[in-house]
C-alpha cells in the first residue's frame, strides 16, 4: 500500500514512522510546550469557524498566499501558507490561541461574554497580521459551538464589526467534505475505501470515503469539550470519566463493516489523535504520516486514565487545554476503531483548516452541504505495525 504526502509523491508504508526502536524519542514534545517538532506540525481540528483569505499575486508564477483561521471549540488557530500549485504549499506563519469557545455552549446554550471578548480580541489581532501579510479574497465558515449558540448572531456581528470577518455557518457534512479533501492530499485513497474520523470539541464526523468522494457520512454531537462540560453538569453522577464517556458513546454506530465489500483502512484527524500518536510512538515527524496500532491506543488510554490532569501536564508536557480533553478523545477514537475492526489507525496530521486552505487555493467555490450522505462503511486494516520503543513515554508509568 502507498500513502501520498501532498505533492511529494507516493511513499511506501515501510518508510513511515511506526514507532520502531532506533527513532529519536520525543518524550515531552506532546502537542504543546512550543517544541520545534510541534511548531512544524499542521495542528488539528476542534472547529467552530474557519476564515480563509487568498493573496492574489501581480507577478505571474509567484506563489498564491492562503490564510485560514480555525476557531474551534477548544482553541483558535491561525495559519498562512504560500501555494505554488493546487496542493504544494509552504506554511509561512502560524499561531494558536487557547480560547475554549465551546465553554457553556454545550450545557447552557450560549457563548458567554468573557469568551466572546477573548475571541474578538484574537480575531482583531489576526486581522492586523493578515493585513501585514497582504491577504485578500476572504472566506469564513462557522460550525459546532457557534452554530449551536443561541446568541450566535450577536457573536457573528461582533466578529464582523470589530474584526472584519464574515462567518458562514456550515454543516457537519461540509466539515466532512473539507477533511476528505485534506486527507486526499496526503493519503492515496485510490486503493480501497477508508473510514475517516474527525474529532473536535463539539462534534465528531465519521465518513466512508474513496478517492472519488464521500460514500457515507454522519456527524454526531459528541466532542471532547461537550463531553467534559456535560459531565461537569451531571450532578450526582459518581461514574469515572472513562465509564461515563463510554456510556455516552454506546449508541453511536456505523453500518456493518461486512456490508461493504473490499479492503478498507482507518484514518483519524484532530489535534488529540496527533498528541496520542506522539505519546504512543517513540518518534513522529509531523510532516509525515504516522501509523498507530490499536493496541498502542489502548496503552495510551490506560496511561492517561492512571494520571491526574496535573500529572499529564507535568510528566507528559501536555498543554492544560489538551490534558483535560485527551482521555475522552482517546475513548472516542477507540470506540470507532473498534466498530470498524481497525488494527491500525493512520494519522495524516491534517484537518478542516487544511481542507479549507486547499479548497480556496484551488479556486473552488464554497459548497455548504446539508444532511448526510449514507452508504455503509467497512473494516480498517492498515498493514504497517508499530513496535514499542523502550524509551516511549508509555513506559514512564507502571501498568
Amino acid at each position: 500500500m502507498y500513502l501520498r504526502l501532498g505533492s511529494f509523491g507516493p511513499v511506501p508504508t515501510s518508510e513511515l514512522n511506526v514507532g520502531s526502536e532506533g527513532h529519536r524519542p520525543i518524550t515531552g514534545r506532546i502537542a504543546g510546550g512550543g517544541s520545534a517538532d510541534h511548531r512544524r506540525g499542521v495542528g488539528g481540528k476542534c472547529v467552530i469557524c474557519v476564515y480563509c483569505a487568498v493573496k492574489t499575486s501581480n507577478n505571474e508564477g509567484s506563489p498564491t498566499r492562503v490564510a485560514a483561521i480555525d476557531a474551534g471549540s477548544n482553541a483558535i488557530r491561525f495559519v498562512v501558507a504560500d501555494f505554488e500549485g493546487p496542493v504544494s504549499h509552504e506554511v509561512v506563519h502560524k499561531r494558536r490561541e487557547p480560547i475554549r469557545l465551546g465553554h457553556r455552549v454545550f450545557t447552557h446554550g450560549h457563548l458567554d461574554d468573557g469568551t466572546m471578548d477573548e475571541a474578538v480580541r484574537a480575531f482583531a489581532s489576526f486581522r492586523v497580521e493578515m493585513d501585514a501579510l497582504e491577504v485578500e479574497r476572504l472566506r469564513a465558515v462557522a460550525t459546532s459551538a457557534t452554530r449551536e449558540a443561541a446568541n450566535r448572531e450577536a457573536f457573528l456581528e461582533r466578529i464582523r464589526t470589530e474584526a472584519g470577518f464574515e462567518l458562514e455557518p456550515i454543516s457537519g457534512a461540509e466539515e466532512a467534505r473539507l477533511v476528505h479533501l485534506a486527507v486526499r492530499s496526503r493519503v492515496d485513497l485510490s486503493r480501497g475505501r477508508w473510514i475517516l474520523v474527525d474529532l473536535g470539541g463539539g462534534s465528531v464526523e465519521v465518513s466512508l470515503v474513496s478517492d472519488s468522494g464521500i460514500l457515507w457520512s454522519e456527524s454526531y454531537r459528541i466532542g471532547t469539550v461537550r463531553l467534559l462540560e456535560t459531565l461537569a453538569e451531571a450532578r450526582g453522577c459518581h461514574d469515572s470519566l472513562r465509564t461515563w464517556v463510554r456510556r455516552q458513546l454506546s449508541g453511536l454506530t456505523i453500518p456493518s463493516p461486512d456490508s461493504y465489500p473490499g479492503p478498507t483502512a482507518f484514518a483519524a484527524t484532530g489535534g488529540n489523535i496527533e498528541a496520542i500518536a506522539r505519546l504512543a510512538l517513540s518518534y513522529m515527524d509531523p510532516l509525515k504520516l504516522a501509523i498507530l496500532p490499536s493496541n498502542r491506543l489502548d496503552a495510551v488510554i490506560h496511561l492517561l486514565n492512571a494520571m491526574s490532569i496535573p500529572e499529564r501536564i507535568d510528566e507528559l508536557r501536555l498543554r492544560p487545554d489538551r490534558a483535560d480533553v485527551i482521555l475522552p478523545a482517546a475513548l472516542v477514537y477507540r470506540h470507532f476503531a473498534g466498530l470498524a475492526h481497525a488494527e491500525h489507525i493512520v494519522v495524516p496530521s491534517v484537518g478542516v483548516k487544511e481542507g479549507v486552505l486547499l479548497d480556496v487555493a484551488a479556486g473552488w467555490q464554497p459548497r455548504c452541504s446539508r444532511g448526510s450522505v449514507h452508504g455503509p462503511p467497512g473494516a480498517a486494516t492498515p498493514s504497517a505495525p508499530g513496535a514499542e520503543s523502550p524509551e516511549s513515554p508509555l513506559r514512564s508509568r507502571p501498568g
